[in-house]
């Protein structure tokens, strides 16, 4: 019985059915496997699909839930060419059967897949919506790199605007300008060092972004950008939540000194050294108090002039509790 599904305002109609993994092929555009068809320029073979995505360790997790679970639950998306199926959506699950078939060639828990079965009328466009809906806004999310590069392919490709993703995929448009200068950052860094582990280097990339005066650096400044990918190659900075106090490090001459010959870590240690407050939080919070202090509304003074009570208290207890301290430590203040 025929069912359909609402897409862009359109109704199209699909199947539902067990297929045979053997009449299933790999989709080439499936934004999993796009980063190797970039690279390869067309040149791949329906076994080196299969191999690249047997790398990823997720896939070979979904390779034993599967076999512990006797078989795949979820229906893949595929479209009917001749008497073939291209999976669209289900990539992954399809190599986790037709892997787990090499070593169970007998098991008819494997040989099969419950698919939603869609004919030509489901165009490019359609699909990258659905998948939108399903890996973006969906709850079972791809890859941080894999979303926005069909974030990317939904504006550049087939012409969607800012609010049509903020309305469609409930992400604010500064979300989006992040997620796409991030993807756009990867891409250029990517024909530089093109090996498809530095895919992972998104991140870098997403974090770099997510700060307006780094993303403008990193924009407007070739010098910086091209230092920026030097870190990154030379593992001068291994993990993006090492970005956190970059802008810090550029001020600081010596930091930034050392970021370029030993590293992001040593760079940090030189900023707490000189600022205690970035690594403790007793110190974050004595730096904060001191700061309010300085600015203390007259209404408090007056307060406190008047012999308010609790707020006479408050500052005795403050008072008191840094004495203590540094009889403890043995400082003289």
């Amino acid at each position: 019985m025929a069912e359909y599904v609402i897409i862009q305002g359109k109704q199209i109609s699909f199947e539902r059915a067990n297929i045979p993994v053997s009449k299933c092929e790999l989709d080439p555009r499936n934004p999993r496997i796009q980063y190797l068809v970039g690279q390869r320029a067309g040149q791949f073979t329906e076994t080196e699909l299969e191999d690249f995505l047997w790398q990823k360790d997720a896939v070979k997790a979904l390779s034993l839930a599967i076999k512990q679970n006797g078989g795949v639950y979820d229906s893949v998306i595929v479209q009917r060419i001749g008497d073939k199926f291209r999976v669209r959506e289900g990539n992954s699950r399809t190599v986790a059967c037709r892997k787990l078939l090499a070593q169970f060639p007998n098991d008819i828990r494997f040989s099969t897949m419950p698919a939603m079965i869609f004919d030509v009328d489901l165009t490019e466009e359609d699909l990258a919506v659905l998948l939108a809906d399903m890996h973006v806004a969906g709850k079972i999310r791809w890859d941080a790199y894999e979303q926005a590069k069909h974030v990317s392919d939904l504006v550049n490709i087939y012409g969607k605007t800012y609010d049509w993703l903020s309305d469609h995929l409930r992400l604010s448009k500064s979300k989006i300008v992040e997620l796409l200068s991030a993807y756009q950052a990867t891409t250029e860094y990517l024909k530089i060092e093109p090996s498809p582990d530095n895919v992972r280097k998104y991140s870098f990339f997403q974090e770099l972004m997510r700060k307006k005066e780094l993303r403008d650096q990193f924009k407007e400044d070739p010098n910086f950008r091209q230092k920026f990918y030097t870190w990154l190659t030379t593992g001068k900075i291994t993990d993006s939540r090492q970005l956190r106090y970059l802008p810090l490090i550029l001020l600081n001459a010596d930091a930034a000194k050392a970021l370029d010959t030993t590293g992001i870590i040593e760079a940090n240690l030189i900023l707490q050294r000189n600022d205690p407050a970035l690594e403790s939080d007793l110190f974050a919070a004595i730096k904060n108090a001191t700061d309010l202090l300085k600015i203390a509304p007259a209404s408090d003074i007056q307060d406190l002039r008047s012999g308010h009570p609790q707020k006479t208290i408050m500052l005795r207890n403050l008072s008191r509790a840094i004495e203590d301290l540094a009889t403890l430590a043995q400082v003289k203040l």
